[in-house]
Parts: C-alpha cells; structure tokens; sequence
C-alpha cells in the first residue's frame, strides 16, 4: 500500500484487515530497517517506501537466491548424474 503513495497507520491496517496495534508494530520494524519512513502531517503520520532502501534489499535478496538456487541446481545435477549410469561403450 505504502508503495502507491504516502498511507497513516490507520488507513494502513484497515487496508490489511490489523489491528492499528499490529499495524503500529509492522510498520516500526519497517521503519528500523529503514525500508520506510515517517513524516508527521498535522496529527497524523505518513508513512512511505523508502525506495533506495528496497532497491538495495531487492538487489541483496536476488543475488542472494540466485546464488542459493544456482547451488542447488548444481546438487540436484550431480545427484541426477550418480544415479544414472553412463551409457556402456561398445568395443569394437
């Protein structure tokens, strides 16, 4: 929701079905990640993406998994190549 434009905390839990407490908790964990952060409008505070933070985390995540996934391809591949028996040549 917060990636669509600046949202306060109510307008952020009723779009979740949260409570505003729950709502409250999520949104400080994003704020100490520095994901997000918060500006205060008259007696509301507004909350947005913090859009250097979330690229740099997309860029840590994908490099991430990528790594993990290439790993687990190669596993998958030797296993395949124990388990299947080279082809036997013939002898002429």
């Amino acid at each position: 929701m917060i990636a669509e434009g600046d949202r306060s905390s109510g307008d952020i839990a009723a779009g979740c079905r949260w409570s505003k407490p729950a709502a409250s908790q999520h949104l400080k964990i994003l704020r100490t990640a520095r994901l997000v952060e918060v500006r205060v409008h008259g007696n509301r505070r507004l909350y947005r993406v913090r859009r250097d933070s979330v690229d740099s985390l997309r860029r840590f995540l994908d490099e991430f998994w990528s790594n993990r996934l290439g790993t687990l391809a190669t596993h998958i591949d030797e296993r395949e190549r124990a388990r299947t028996p080279l082809p036997k040549r013939s002898r002429r």
